[in-house]
């Protein structure tokens, strides 16, 4: 009787060891928002440009339920009057899910989660009259997400930039120098998990 009971619970724990595994760990992630430059403005620092057209796009891979890496490209067009300028980024980092830490996808039933990141980006700040400007940042930022089904979530992200190289304003004059900014971004957005399975990273607590 103890040799049936040891093997069923050995059974049992090397089933539930193989379910835990079988969850997506890719997502494609999209959004739409605005950014606001906190400051390198202008040469005059007034007439705060805005950039209301900025879209991202990503791919999030899950190492496992906690831990992750995001690849990323976003577009954001700094504009006050007549003056404007471009900028595309390319982005590296670490993801880390918060909502598992502080339990909030269990207590939820995993309708409600909470990621945080942070890392790197590379890219160019162009204007009208000036030529390319190679900029280079840190970055840290917050998502909340709520699921909508089994595959996507809808999300809020609130990422804070800090410039380390960058030589042209945000509103497209160049500086003559080198600057440190920030700028703060707010992207709202959905994110999709790809593949077979019934969950996924975000939902397998």
């Amino acid at each position: 009787m103890k040799k049936i009971f040891f093997a069923l619970l050995l059974i049992t724990t090397i089933s539930q060891a193989q379910y835990r595994i079988r969850y997506d760990k890719l997502f494609m992630e999209a959004g739409i928002g605005l950014a606001m430059p906190l400051s390198n403005v202008s040469p005059s620092g007034e007439n705060r440009p805005i950039a209301i057209v900025h879209g991202q796009g990503a791919l999030r891979y899950m190492f496992d339920e906690n831990v992750g890496i995001i690849g990323s490209l976003s577009y954001d067009q700094f504009s006050h009057g007549n003056q404007k300028s471009d900028q595309k980024l390319a982005g590296l980092e670490l993801c880390y899910n918060l909502g598992n830490a502080i339990e909030l996808s269990r207590n939820t039933g995993g309708q409600f989660g909470l990621l945080v990141h942070g890392g790197a980006e590379l890219g160019v700040m162009s204007s009208k009259y000036n030529n390319r400007d190679n900029i280079a940042a840190l970055v840290i930022g917050a998502r909340p997400y709520i699921a909508i089904n089994e595959k996507v979530s809808f999300f809020a992200d609130l990422t804070y930039k800090s410039t380390l190289q960058q030589s042209m304003y945000y509103n497209g004059d160049l500086a003559g120098r080198e600057l440190s900014g920030s700028q703060l971004g707010l992207t709202f957005g959905f994110m999709v998990a790809l593949g077979q399975n019934r969950f996924h990273a975000d939902s397998a607590y």
